[in-house]
């Protein structure tokens, strides 16, 4: 694990938050508020995430973004290792079925952010039967999900489909290139990566298409710790709603931070994200649809039968809009506290 520690942008900055009616936000006052985040590693699923941040600081917090690639954000929480975590929506399920009482407050990105990619001659998902697909191995969500799809399809996982564990999202694409199997589920940007480079596979379709309706990733702690620290929750919140209004401002801005923020990036690959990620609602500014309840029940009614969660959740009663929509009330969402 590596720490990346962000000092503050503006120290002593204060901005005062007015919440009158019919009055706009112009900022917080975060003074003296520190708060350790923990993410994926800096890539253009994430974008949101940095500039959350980066706002945080700029209304005086003390942020430090801590990189998890070996554990999750929900590990990292129960090891007191991070206050909130920017990452995968299931772990927010894994942990409810644990009883560590996790809390969606914000999601970096709103939509299934994967793209469902082949062999040429595996046209549809029905077309595997008899053939292989990739999966990051025992336990992993994207094969979990592509269990889902084939079974949506009349196929019976390593029956009619071999499963073949092969590793991340980067190290799937590479089976696909190399043909060491015939499908696998893998980011976004990882298949417009390949495209760019005129690889030798193909779109089969996304996810959110594939499978509607279903969450992603969220930003969230521990009930306690938000209840102990409103104001900075709705911070979180009202940073959430402008970057994604940021990002869908413009294309050329997001592609150029990312240029700038990602290592190894393709620019063609980005733009081309922009404008899938902006086809499915990947970056919403109503509340409702950039943390929707239902999408989270439906994760959980997934992992349910797929038998990933030995009992059945109510999403409700662990995601809370109310900040979201409060920070929305303020007038965030619309670039006003972005000055």
């Amino acid at each position: 694990m590596t720490m990346t520690s962000l000092k503050t942008l503006a120290a002593g900055a204060a901005f005062t938050a007015m919440t009158t009616s019919g009055a706009m936000a112009e900022g917080f006052d975060l003074s003296g508020k520190s708060v350790t985040i923990g993410t994926a590693q800096a890539q253009v699923l994430n974008i949101g995430t940095l500039r959350m941040i980066e706002m945080l600081e700029s209304w005086g917090a003390d942020v430090s973004r801590v990189e998890l690639p070996s554990i999750s954000g929900l590990e990292a929480i129960i090891a007191d290792r991070i206050d909130v975590a920017s990452r995968s929506s299931d772990e927010i399920l894994i942990g409810q079925a644990r009883g560590v009482d996790v809390v969606a407050i914000g999601a970096p990105i709103s939509t299934m952010h994967y793209a469902v990619v082949s062999t040429p001659g595996t046209d549809t998902i029905a077309d595997l039967k008899g053939k292989s697909i990739g999966t990051s191995g025992p336990g992993g969500f994207n094969g979990m999900l592509f269990r889902y799809m084939l079974k949506q399809n009349g196929l019976e996982p390593e029956v009619d489909v071999a499963i073949v564990p092969v590793g991340g999202s980067s190290e799937r694409a590479a089976a696909i290139l190399a043909g060491q199997v015939n499908a696998t589920v893998i980011f976004i940007d990882n298949w417009l990566a390949l495209e760019a480079q005129g690889a030798n596979a193909q779109l089969l379709g996304y996810v959110a298409d594939i499978v509607p309706g279903l969450s992603s990733r969220a930003i969230f702690a521990e009930r306690e710790y938000i209840e102990a620290n409103e104001d900075l929750a709705v911070a979180m919140a009202c940073a959430n709603l402008e970057a994604n209004h940021w990002i869908g401002s413009s294309k050329e801005d997001f592609v150029s931070y990312t240029m700038d923020n990602v290592r190894g990036a393709n620019e063609e690959a980005v733009g081309k994200f922009y404008d899938v990620a902006m086809q499915i609602n990947m970056f919403p500014t109503d509340p409702a649809a950039l943390l929707d309840t239902a999408g989270y029940q439906g994760l959980a009614d997934l992992l349910y039968d797929g038998g990933e969660l030995d009992k059945q959740l109510e999403a409700s009663s662990f995601v809370d809009r109310s900040y979201l929509e409060r920070a929305a009330e303020m007038g965030c969402g619309t670039g006003a506290m972005q000055g």
